[in-house]
């Protein structure tokens, strides 16, 4: 970022200011936070109070927690503030990183550089997630600074880019825990392509990767026995023969399977499903110009010159593409963000066809003309960001504003009940769904509850019955919030509060 700002520092300061006008954008079309960040703030105000065991029993990966902690100590803030303003810093940090590795791979080619930053700051798949509160800005952030430092060494073999690789590709571990996966493979880079100057490199190897496979196994045991042992517990509990991890995993194989055997064959075509699901994504959040230029970039060589950088970036995107599909074998579900470091990896090639177009003449002008007008036309549309989702803010809000903290809160909507502000303990400790409130409902043990804010939608059966439900048995709603196509937020009053009959002394009855 030094070199980058030092030759262009106009560039650099013209990239923060779009980046914080963006974000405050996103941020006024989509006000609500998402799930993933209730638990994250709910974690980071239990370090705030510091209660860190309560904190540390609630996830396996705390660090982010603890950095949006320390900003909102440190600035005096509140944690969901902290969060965004954390974000807003780490989606500038990783726009800067982009351009800096394009700038290192295009020689500093001063309109590749231009390109660069207008495709990273107006890329659609970064502005959809500018409003949430999530781990991966930290993660891209730091794993595309690792990524540039690890051009630059190749380049330089400057001992003080080599330690900064290593930091940076460290950092990106604390934010998601893939990024062991590129500590672990950091040796292997400098012993096949870089460390040939360097004596004593087999020695040197053995030496650094024994180190780096201690360290990140015993942090993997310790992600996984945090992360997944809970699960093999409710899965016994469920009548489920599951004695360890490994029978979780091939239960959730098998159920994967369906009907089929688990067999070679069968395993073979569930990873070519999954590869098909994964690269489905990426596509998805690349849109398909930006994927036909990384290709055209690709095939007429017009970046990556040096025959290193170009094997580092295949098996950096390779890597990527090898971790999605673990992820998706090993779970019931894919998120299309963790795509998002398989797909900036690939467009960092991007900006070099675009430069290329500019260079075209006759028919093919028009065509490169049309091609940039639509992927601005993309960038622009991934700017609409609103929500629907204010409806269940309101109802959180208005619970808060009028309903005392000692009362019991339910919902089926945890969004309701972080901005009914109940205690972080409450909002981690509680599964809060539409299966647990029809549970509650035939256990009878809703009527143990104060309130109830129920979130739906009137076309979808369940929820709608659960609204009627509830007004049959409590009587009708005491707030009602309305979103769009029929969604409601609706507050019942489950308990009655108990009056003092006046007219009959020391006789207490319950108001109706």
């Amino acid at each position: 970022m030094y070199q980058l700002y030092r030759e262009r520092p106009l560039l650099v300061i013209a990239i923060i200011l779009a980046n914080v006008i963006l974000s405050a954008w996103c941020l006024t079309l989509d006000p609500v936070i998402n799930f993933d960040g209730v638990t994250y703030i709910s974690i980071a105000e239990l370090f705030m109070r510091g209660e860190f065991s309560a904190a540390l029993d609630h996830y396996s990966w705390p660090f982010y927690s603890l950095f949006i902690a320390g900003l909102a100590k440190l600035f005096m803030l509140s944690a969901e503030t902290a969060a965004l303003v954390f974000n807003t810093l780490m989606a500038i940090s990783l726009t800067l990183a982009f351009v800096s590795v394009v700038g290192q791979l295009s020689n500093h080619n001063r309109r590749i550089i231009l390109i660069a930053a207008v495709v990273i700051v107006l890329f659609p798949s970064i502005s959809k997630y500018r409003s949430f509160v999530i781990r991966d800005f930290g993660y891209l952030s730091c794993y595309m600074w690792s990524l540039y430092f690890l051009f630059r060494y190749c380049a330089t073999f400057n001992k003080n880019h080599l330690a900064a690789w290593l930091l940076f590709a460290g950092l990106s571990s604390l934010f998601r825990f893939e990024g062991l996966i590129f500590v672990l493979i950091a040796p292997y880079f400098l012993f096949l392509f870089s460390a040939t100057k360097i004596s004593h490199r087999r020695s040197l190897i053995v030496v650094i990767s024994s180190i780096l496979a201690a360290v990140c196994i015993a942090l993997m045991y310790w992600y996984i026995q945090n992360k997944y042992m809970d699960s093999v517990e409710v899965a016994r509990q469920a009548g489920n023969d599951i004695n360890g991890l490994t029978d979780l995993f091939l239960m959730n194989l098998q159920q994967r399977l369906g009907d089929q055997a688990v067999s070679f064959l069968s395993v073979i075509t569930l990873m070519l499903n999954n590869l098909g699901e994964v690269t489905g994504e990426i596509v998805r959040r690349m849109a398909v110009f930006y994927l036909a230029f990384v290709i055209y970039a690709y095939v007429k060589n017009l970046a990556m010159m040096d025959g290193l950088q170009k094997r580092i970036w295949l098996i950096y995107v390779f890597t990527n593409l090898a971790l999605l599909i673990g992820f998706s074998l090993s779970n019931h579900f894919f998120v299309s963000r963790y795509a998002m470091a398989t797909v900036l990896t690939l467009m960092i090639l991007a900006p070099f066809a675009i430069d290329r177009l500019f260079n075209v003449t006759g028919k093919a002008k028009v065509g490169m003309i049309a091609a940039v007008i639509l992927l601005l036309l993309v960038s622009l549309e991934g700017l609409d960001v609103r929500t629907d989702k204010q409806y269940i803010k309101e109802a959180g809000q208005w619970v808060a504003d009028n309903i005392g903290d000692h009362e019991r809160v339910y919902s089926n909507n945890k969004l309701a009940i972080y901005y009914a502000q109940r205690d972080p303990k409450d909002t981690l400790e509680q599964l809060y769904s539409q299966d647990i409130l029809e549970l509650f409902m035939k256990t009878n043990e809703v009527r143990t509850l104060d309130y109830v804010i129920m979130v739906g939608k009137q076309s979808n059966f369940r929820e709608d019955v659960m609204r009627q439900t509830l007004g049959y048995h409590f009587g009708m709603p005491i707030q009602m919030n309305y979103g769009d196509d029929g969604r409601f937020a609706f507050v019942f009053q489950i308990r009655k509060p108990v009056v003092i009959d006046e007219s009959v002394s020391g006789i207490e009855s319950e108001a109706p």
